[in-house]
């Protein structure tokens, strides 16, 4: 009788062993991702960056078999829904969609830490799209009508942009680089920018394209700039800045970044999904429709210096950026 139940216990114990073991290699042989992967984005919902997140991860969704939710994050810069990112479980489960204006918080001194506080995963699109844009009833309809006024007007020329972000940094860009004092008002985001302008409330703003296109083709607006380094295809009856003299330019890239101790092989796997949708024909033809987006693909370690190389431009003005 001891006998049986010796054996008994012992096939029991076996059992349990290989049960476990099984658990056990089951866990280690899970793949990344097995789980929805939460997207944050750190700007209300319903903008551009908004739109590309949503656009991107539909696409990487397919690629990953797995949901990407969007939660946006907005206030105080971006750096609410950045430092959500940075202080997430490096699991891969967590990662940030943002652009070029994620550098702006070092740089005007409200954060102490740069792009090299995440582990960046890639950069998806660019948007050589920023024009300096006035209305029709502005006394000026080319940039050198515009430059030589403000020139004969010093402080007279209303520049409408938002506090402590992209717009702000361009007015204050735009008046080193051409060597002219602006008015520089703090009118808001987007929406209320475009709003004073068509109410000629205030006289040059600095916009995406795709945002004031309909007041373009009416001649309600009139672009005197893009401040890119070329022509964007797309529209290419619109002169650079830097072909006309002045030497600006403030594009836009797209990027996905992870918590800084994300391990490699995580951030590789949603990197080389990221490529895939990026040069999905579907994907390109969507992001050009929507925004007169560039789709780009750049790898972890080529989105990193591309970063570092964008970040000394833009800091080269900080003494600007602060100062104001």
């Amino acid at each position: 009788m001891k006998k049986m139940m010796k054996k008994a216990g012992a096939a029991v114990l076996a059992l349990t062993m290989a049960a476990a073991c099984m658990a056990g290699c089951s866990s280690k042989e899970e793949t990344y991702p097995s789980d929805a992967i939460q997207m944050i984005v750190p700007v209300k919902a319903g903008g551009d960056t908004d739109a590309n997140a949503r656009l991107l991860a539909q696409y990487m969704e397919k690629e990953l078999n797995v949901s990407m939710p969007i939660v946006n994050v907005a206030g105080s810069s971006g750096t609410i829904g950045m430092e959500q990112v940075k202080s997430a479980d490096p699991d891969g489960y967590t990662c940030l969609f943002f652009h070029t204006e994620a550098m702006l918080p070092e740089i005007s001194d409200l954060i102490d830490y740069q792009l090299d506080a995440f582990k960046m995963a890639g950069v998806c699109l660019q948007a050589n799209t920023t024009l300096l844009v006035t209305h029709n009833d502005s006394g000026f309809s080319s940039l050198s009508e515009f430059l030589e006024q403000a020139k004969a007007n010093p402080g007279k020329i209303e520049f409408g942009m938002a506090v402590g972000g992209y717009p702000q940094l361009i007015g204050l860009a735009l008046e080193k680089e051409a060597g002219i004092d602006l008015n520089l008002v703090d009118i808001g985001g987007n929406a209320d920018k475009i709003a004073a302008l068509a109410g000629h409330n205030t006289d040059i703003i600095n916009v995406e394209y795709a945002l004031v296109k309909d007041y373009l083709e009416t001649g309600e607006f009139v672009p005197l700039a893009l401040l890119s380094e070329e022509r964007n295809p797309l529209f290419d009856s619109i002169p650079t800045a830097k072909e006309q003299g002045l030497n600006m330019e403030f594009g836009k890239f797209f990027f996905a970044a992870f918590p800084e101790e994300t391990p490699d092989e995580i951030v590789n796997t949603f990197s080389d999904a990221m490529k895939k949708a990026v040069e999905n024909p579907d994907f390109v033809k969507a992001a050009q429709d929507s925004y007169a987006l560039t789709p780009v693909y750049m790898n972890p370690e080529k989105a990193a210096e591309y970063a570092q190389g964008v970040y000394e431009k833009l800091n080269s003005y900080k003494d600007l950026f602060v100062a104001n």
